[in-house]
């Protein structure tokens, strides 16, 4: 067996355990009781251990040795050792037991963080919280492959990224999101969000959103969808993605375009190329194009005119008390309202970004700048009225609104850089396929899959971000397609 095909091998072995890690994570968040989790955080501990020696074993140094002296290696081949070199520099520089101590603490972390939301009790949570900063600034201190300490945590979602070139953005992002806002509350004709507040029948809710991601193409032959605290999504192998969704019966919202949103992620999941089924490039190139993709269809489509033109008569006929008599053009507008709101799931496009801003700067504090866990409400409470002009009222809708800091940290801006991301592609898209919305009216969305299959799905890892939108637009990231599609949409909107 040639080098290459060594390494192919030994990376494929690897994948197939993270495979199992993740299939022990799905289940231990849709179907594990939960008082087994003592059992669940050894598996979990073993099987990341075990992935971490493989990666940093003498023999993974050597086939990428012996892979980079070939020559004639297409673009597949290069990019699998890029890949495999920055996974083995990385391990290579971590203990096995900080790995362990860092997959326990989340998995048990996990467990608190649900029962700790569900009754907005900050100090259950706030041991493994403080467990989990030092476990990660210990990480990033031994991995130091940024500029500081919290570079090198965004680093590992988006690779090349750090906290200046992301700090630059978001900046600019700020003060674009505060001009639109302001000019959307001088309006007099502010739509209505009450309709939406109603009381919508969970079953019905899940029978719909079962019958929109079928519409979306979502492959159920080789993926599910499920219940879970928190929406997410999982892959189990190139053939096996699975998806869950949250119900709230007096918001509409929350349901429809939470599946929406990992439909999204889990499209670019069945959409990889063959030649990179179930190996270490069957993923996506950073975190900030995966986002882009659900919040694309999440919101560019989901939410758009186009696309409730086809589906408000079903959601009438389902829910006719609520809507039989409600003009769809109000509907529209109701999806569509720009104001302050405590949840970042259940954000508008326009101030979305500011919740990630709001965790962009916290993570650096907690990460940098030794921010006392104990004073994380009360800061997070500050700096969010600070942003929006409200303050959440507990912290189940605060602070413990989200599980990603018990895993890790610098995926939140990867979000945000998601939004920017998408909308620049989709023009890309749009300009290509100006009849796309046409087909969005009919209930069709295969022409906007097959582009998105073609141009990115397909490539998985094998080009970086930066590589990636380049070759879809011709530019680098640019946020103003972003700011103009927000200001397009939601002008008309509010009678401007």
């Amino acid at each position: 067996m040639d080098a290459m095909k060594e390494l192919w091998s030994h990376f494929n072995e690897i994948r197939k355990i993270q495979y199992i890690d993740e299939l022990l994570g799905w289940d231990q968040s849709v179907n594990m009781p939960k008082g087994s989790i003592k059992g669940r955080a050894e598996q979990r501990q073993f099987t990341r251990k075990l992935i971490h020696t493989k990666i940093k074993s003498d023999k993974t140094g050597e086939l990428i040795k012996n892979a980079e002296k070939l020559d004639n290696l297409n673009d597949i081949d290069l990019a699998l050792i890029r890949e495999a070199k920055r996974e083995y520099e990385h391990a290579i520089k971590i203990p096995d037991e900080l790995i362990a101590e860092i997959t326990k603490t989340g998995a048990l972390g996990y467990i608190e963080w649900e029962k700790a939301r569900e009754n907005s009790d900050f100090p259950r949570f706030k041991p493994y919280l403080e467990k989990m900063v030092k476990l990660r600034i210990e990480f990033a201190e031994k991995l130091d492959t940024g500029p500081t300490l919290y570079s090198t945590l965004i680093d590992l979602f988006e690779p090349g990224a750090t906290y200046d070139w992301v700090a630059k953005i978001f900046n600019e992002m700020k003060s674009s999101i505060v001009k639109i806002v302001k000019k959307l509350n001088t309006s007099s004709d502010k739509p209505d969000q009450s309709i939406l507040k109603r009381h919508y029948d969970p079953n019905k809710q899940w029978e719909l959103s079962v019958e929109i991601i079928k519409k979306l193409n979502f492959d159920f032959n080789i993926g599910r969808q499920d219940k879970s605290t928190h929406p997410f999504t999982a892959s189990i192998s190139s053939i096996d993605t699975r998806i869950t969704t949250r119900i709230w019966e007096d918001f509409l919202p929350a349901c429809i375009f939470g599946t929406i949103h990992e439909c999204g992620h889990a499209l670019y999941e069945m959409g990889f190329s063959k030649e990179i089924h179930n190996t270490f490039l069957a993923d996506g190139c950073s975190m900030g194009i995966h986002e882009s993709q659900s919040r694309l269809w999440e919101n560019i489509v989901g939410r758009s005119r186009e696309f409730w033109v086809y589906w408000y008569p079903i959601f009438q006929k389902s829910f006719p008390e609520n809507l039989k008599d409600y003009p769809r053009e109000e509907f529209y507008r109701s999806l569509n309202v720009v104001q302050p709101s405590f949840i970042r799931v259940e954000a508008d496009e326009v101030t979305y970004g500011l919740h990630i801003i709001l965790r962009f700067e916290l993570e650096k504090m907690m990460i940098e700048e030794n921010l006392q866990i104990d004073e994380l409400p009360q800061i997070w409470n500050s700096k969010f009225e600070d942003l929006f002009g409200i303050v959440p009222p507990n912290d189940k809708e605060g602070v413990l609104q989200d599980p990603h800091w018990i895993g890790g940290y610098g995926y939140f801006p990867t979000y945000a850089l998601g939004n920017l991301y998408g909308a620049q592609i989709y023009q890309k898209v749009l300009k290509d396929n100006p009849n796309l919305p046409q087909d969005f009216k009919k209930g069709e969305f295969s022409n906007l899959l097959n582009y998105l299959k073609e141009n990115v799905y397909r490539y998985g890892k094998i080009y970086r971000a930066s590589e990636l939108i380049k070759k879809i637009t011709g530019e680098d990231l640019n946020p103003n397609y972003f700011f103009k599609y927000a200001e397009d949409k939601f002008y008309p909107i509010y009678g401007f």
